[in-house]
Parts: C-alpha cells; sequence; structure tokens
C-alpha cells in the first residue's frame, strides 16, 4: 500500500471514525511508555485516555477537527486533533499513524490537512507539546518548521509532566515587513 491509497479526511461525527477510542488508546500508552523510559516518571495512559474521551467533543466543533487517514477499505491509519485556543493559536494533539502505516508519508498528510483546516479557521500560529521521550517526533516538527516556544496557558496541560514536555509554533501566515 501507498500513501497515495490513504484518504485524509475531518470527521464530525465520531461514528465516522470507527476504531478511533482503540487508536487513541494505542498512543496514549505508546507515548506514555517512551515518556517514562526517557524520564522515569509514569504517566497513566488510561487517565489521559478519560481526558481525552471527555473532551471529544470539542474537537468536532467548529473550534475544533478530527482528521483521520483512511486505508482504501476504511479502517484508520492514522489521526491527529486540532483545538483552537482562546488566543486564536491552533493547539495539536494526539497525531499518531498505526506501525503498520509508518514511513509512508502519512504523517505529513495529516499535517499538510491540519494546516489547511487551522488557517481556515483563522489561526494564525500552530502550537503543540511533546514529550521529550519521542525524539523523532520533535524531529518530525522542527521539519516542518516548528521552532522552540514556551508553555502557553490556554492550553490545559498535566502539571506533572510539564517539565518534561518541549513546546513548539509554526507561524502559518506570513509576516509582512515594513
Amino acid at each position: 500500500m501507498t500513501s497515495d491509497a490513504i484518504k485524509v479526511e475531518v470527521v464530525t461525527d465520531l461514528a465516522d471514525a470507527p476504531g478511533w477510542a482503540e487508536m487513541m488508546r494505542e498512543y496514549l500508552h505508546f507515548a506514555a511508555a517512551r515518556h517514562r523510559e526517557a524520564t522515569g516518571e509514569i504517566v497513566d495512559p488510561d487517565a489521559h485516555m478519560k481526558l481525552t474521551t471527555e473532551k471529544i467533543d470539542h474537537y468536532l466543533d467548529q473550534d475544533g477537527r478530527f482528521i483521520v487517514a483512511r486505508h482504501p477499505k476504511g479502517g484508520l491509519a492514522g489521526m491527529i486533533l486540532l483545538q483552537r485556543l482562546a488566543n486564536g493559536k491552533g493547539e495539536v494533539k494526539r497525531l499518531y499513524v498505526a506501525p503498520t502505516a509508518r514511513r509512508m508519508g502519512i504523517a505529513n498528510k495529516l499535517m499538510a490537512r491540519l494546516e489547511a483546516e487551522a488557517r481556515a479557521m483563522g489561526c494564525m500560529t500552530l502550537y503543540l507539546d511533546t514529550t521529550t521521550g519521542l525524539p523523532e517526533a520533535i524531529a518530525f516538527y522542527r521539519g516542518l518548521g516548528f521552532v522552540d516556544a514556551v508553555f502557553d496557558p490556554e492550553s490545559v496541560q498535566d502539571p506533572a509532566i510539564v517539565a518534561h514536555l518541549v513546546f513548539m509554533e509554526k507561524p502559518l501566515a506570513d509576516i509582512k515587513q515594513k
């Protein structure tokens, strides 16, 4: 299978993304394990799943986007979430590509769609955090033009892990010089 066969789309109803919860749980367990390897700290992926599930409707309304990548037969190959913060930034959350679908450009496709959606929502900047336990994610985001940033208080974050997160931003609009 090639990435050309993968369809990337915005989901507005969770019924259109069967398997999303299982994929999200897989991501959270993966990220928690990598975080523990890097920092020695234990993060409860089930608690983060509960918080994600409680907030999932925010990604389905006008201030959010739930974006999925589908295999030709409909199964999920990856997903990503976008939420417009009160300060107008677009917060990127939970980028994940299934292990069997990696190295095919799917993360790039998901990010390209997310950027287009963020622009359409009026976001001027993308903001994200990732654990220091995911150096490949940090490198991926840097390759897309993200740079280090400071913690944005508009973002909801687990205070227990903030010290081990890398915060990044990417401007979406060209800066016009006078």
